[in-house]
């Protein structure tokens, strides 16, 4: 564990986080992944370097406000070819996305950013509808779980900004009903510890929030302890 100081290290260990999550979680050369959530692409690329050039990913949003950062992000590593941006809602990829189109499907800290919670079991199915037989979905997801104060503070800090945090039985429970079997869930240790004075910078861009509420509510938790990573919690159900 390490207590980082600078936004690029940050930025830096985040993506390794990432690229060792698209690796863990079975994604290999030459697959296509479809990337459902994908925001700013941050987990997208990991995975387009991954699935190295023969492989392709589908990446699916239903905004296309950070298209321009996204696209920006795949030229500087040069896998701008590889990536389709697909602007669509993930409840509803019917005559967009063709059935068992995927190797693997995929959702990187996407539940938490819904704005209708209760669209997860509709998403669910169709992550399930699109990837082929006997291939994996899966959904990565913060753990609510905090075992310390500066993970209490990271997970208060998306609690109060408005994200729907969902419990991992929800998770199962929208996996079982998109008839997945197999589901496996697995905790993912991050060992990410930033300093206080970088918890209060604004970088968005590592999906870390500071404002005046959050310097009321939480500032002395944060000045006193910092902000870490909580585990990851990775989610995963087969296709039969």
């Amino acid at each position: 564990m390490w207590n980082i100081t600078d936004s690029k290290e940050l930025e830096d260990t985040i993506f390794k986080l990432k690229l060792n999550l698209a690796q863990k979680i079975g994604v290999r050369q030459g697959m296509t992944v479809a990337d459902i959530g994908c925001g700013q692409g941050g987990f997208t690329l990991s995975l387009a370097k991954t699935v190295g050039k023969k492989g392709k990913v589908l990446a699916v949003d239903i905004s296309d406000e950070y298209l321009s950062e996204f696209v920006e992000n795949l030229n500087k590593w040069g896998v701008k070819h590889r990536v389709t941006f697909i602007q669509a809602n993930a409840a509803n990829l019917e005559g967009i996305i063709p059935s068992e189109t995927a190797d693997i499907v995929v959702g990187y800290r996407f539940l938490e950013e819904l704005k209708h919670p209760e669209d997860v079991g509709k998403i669910v199915k169709e992550m399930a509808r699109i990837v082929k037989k006997n291939r994996k979905v899966c959904l990565i997801e913060l753990s609510t779980e905090a075992r310390n104060e500066a993970e209490e503070a990271y997970i208060r800090l998306h609690k109060e900004s408005g994200d729907s945090l969902f419990e991992p039985s929800e998770i199962v429970e929208a996996m079982k009903g998109a008839k997945l079997a197999d589901i496996l869930v697995e905790k993912v240790e991050t060992d990410i510890w930033f300093s206080p004075e970088l918890a209060k910078q604004d970088l968005s861009h590592v999906q870390v929030w500071y404002d005046a509420y959050v310097e009321k509510s939480l500032g002395k938790l944060i000045d006193r302890y910092g902000m870490k990573y909580p585990a990851l919690l990775s989610f995963s159900g087969i296709k039969k």
